[in-house]
């Protein structure tokens, strides 16, 4: 049987360990945590911290995962040695006792260094061991299932060692242009949505918040483009219908404040509840960490609800379903360990399209940066391939990167297209994985945990009194997300430039609450411009 669609989930930061290190899988052969020997780093202090199955949800501080931070964590001690993946613990104790390197470089960030007052938690240090706690299987049940009922890639790495945007730049267009942090600006590279639509292939995204997929402008600044994005509620309305295009990709909520969600109400609330599963989406302060009890819902089991409503809604249609892939990843590990390095030598993609004062700015203001040349990958990632026509408890041990998701798109639905970089020309394809004939029907029933915690559900009162910094929605907002927070205002200067009727009344983008309202905007603009090609539907 042939495969019409390919759906992509991408969520947040964590490593394939710290998710998927304690499933007890079927194949032996699973490189996993529970295959013998000793999995461990070792702190400042010389002690030995081994893995642990015993996370909770939350966390005081979200581990650094900035590229300086990363080369750390993997142990590089220069960029032509081996990956060691020997410096988590360390690299969290640096972060929770404040002490990480600055995250901004250039000539202006060095000047402004020797005017700083750096502030440092000593106390923090002793957290270094919380990088290596585990998930067990019992808390994320939903991945579990479906990585032993269907594929598991336990060799996917993310395509940078470094943050998110640069990650997930990858998936799209198979380079991150130059770039190992996040960096807010346009990017002009071709994704593989324009390449499908060159040769024939329709796409869609779905989303319900500001998506980082927004840094490419040239997937939404025409009407016909613009008209190709949802609102993720409209994903299973289609998915019942039968209609979903060659690729499909989906967005999580990235929106905080995401743990104390009861300081909100009404419609503000429903809008904050994130499911990207971010670190920093789940956090208290250090004080409550110890004697918080994992009895309430979060954004991390929010994030599970979300693959399997995903997945039911899927199952739901038998139809559709034996005609798609669902490819569940994430797009870096976060600072979680991991105890299989990569190996793989990997080519650079090739040219930067930054602009000429882009390149300028770096010199000035950048987000620092060890000198990194791309032919090396980042670290392991959880990455679960579902699929009616794949067999069940299957392992994949191929080496991948984010950059096979283009080249598996390529490959199957434009065969004879050019690749994006040359990256994506070598990155291995994964549709060897279905090669069944004939649609299991023995598929794993998800309901129970597609239905997830009742919206009004409470929030552990002693997490929301600990919570830090402010009380306000305006005044917590995890570092991550002020870029989110950026670049939803770089997408309203261009909207208003272009005379969107929606966004004219929208003023600057500097809040969680401003960014919410643009995603409204653009949203209610994407819906006048299939209006205005004859249809209110999905259909193009």
């Amino acid at each position: 049987m042939t495969v019409d669609h390919v759906v992509v989930l991408c969520l947040e930061n964590r490593s394939f360990d710290h998710m998927l290190g304690f499933l007890r899988h079927p194949d032996p052969t699973y490189q996993g945590l529970l295959g013998g020997g000793v999995h461990g780093n070792r702190g400042s202090d010389g002690k030995l911290v081994e893995a642990t199955p015993d996370a909770k949800s939350v966390i005081p501080y979200g581990p650094d995962h900035s590229h300086d931070a990363v080369m750390q964590q993997l142990g590089y001690a220069g960029i032509s040695a081996a990956a060691t993946n020997q410096g988590f613990v360390r690299s969290y104790e640096l972060k929770a006792s404040g002490r990480s390197p600055s995250t901004k470089g250039g000539l202006i960030a060095d000047l402004m260094r020797r005017f700083e007052r750096p502030t440092t938690n000593p106390a923090g240090a002793r957290r270094g061991p919380l990088v290596m706690r585990c998930m067990s299987p019992e808390r994320v049940p939903v991945l579990t299932t479906l990585a032993r009922e269907f594929a598991v890639c336990d060799n996917w790495f993310c395509s940078v060692p470094g943050e998110t945007w640069p990650n997930r730049n990858y998936l799209h267009a198979a380079t991150s242009d130059g770039e190992v942090n996040i960096e807010i600006r346009p990017y002009r590279n071709r994704t593989i949505f324009e390449l499908l639509e060159d040769n024939g292939r329709d796409w869609r995204i779905y989303h319900d918040d500001t998506p980082q997929v927004w840094a490419f402008p040239r997937l939404w600044d025409s009407a016909d483009r613009h008209a190709k994005w949802f609102p993720m509620e409209r994903f299973y309305g289609h998915v019942a219908a039968g209609d979903l295009p060659p690729y499909t990709f989906i967005e999580p909520n990235h929106r905080p404040p995401v743990h104390t969600v009861d300081r909100l109400s009404g419609a503000s609330a429903a809008a904050a509840r994130s499911d990207s599963q971010h670190p920093e989406n789940n956090l208290v302060s250090d004080a409550a960490y110890d004697g918080y009890v994992d009895d309430v819902p979060t954004d991390f089991e929010r994030g599970e609800q979300l693959i399997a409503r995903i997945y039911e809604a899927l199952r739901a249609n038998a139809a559709l379903f034996e005609r798609t892939v669902l490819v569940i990843t994430y797009d870096e590990h976060g600072g979680w360990y991991d105890h299989v390095p990569t190996t793989a030598r990997v080519p650079a993609p090739g040219r930067v399209h930054a602009s000429l004062p882009t390149r300028v700015m770096h010199r000035l203001w950048r987000t620092n940066a060890t000198a990194f040349d791309f032919t090396t990958l980042g670290v392991r990632v959880p990455t679960v391939v579902v699929s009616p026509l794949i067999e069940a408890a299957k392992v994949d041990h191929t080496a991948y990167e984010h950059a096979s998701v283009p080249a598996t798109l390529r490959r199957i639905f434009a065969p004879h297209a050019e690749p994006l970089t040359a990256r994506d020309a070598v990155a291995a394809t994964f549709d060897s994985l279905w090669t069944g004939s004939v649609a299991r029907t023995d598929l794993p029933d998800l309901s129970q945990y597609a239905a997830g915690p009742a919206a009004t559900a409470p929030v552990a009162t002693a997490a929301v009194a600990a919570a830090e910094p402010g009380d306000t929605e305006r005044d917590w907002v995890p570092d991550y997300y002020r870029e989110f927070v950026s670049q939803a205002d770089e997408v309203r200067r261009h909207l208003q430039k272009v005379r969107e009727p929606e966004t004219e009344g929208l003023g600057p983008i500097t809040s969680p609450e401003d960014g919410h309202a643009i995603t409204q905007e653009f949203q209610r603009a994407a819906e006048r411009h299939r209006g205005a090609r004859g249809t209110s539907s999905a259909r193009p």
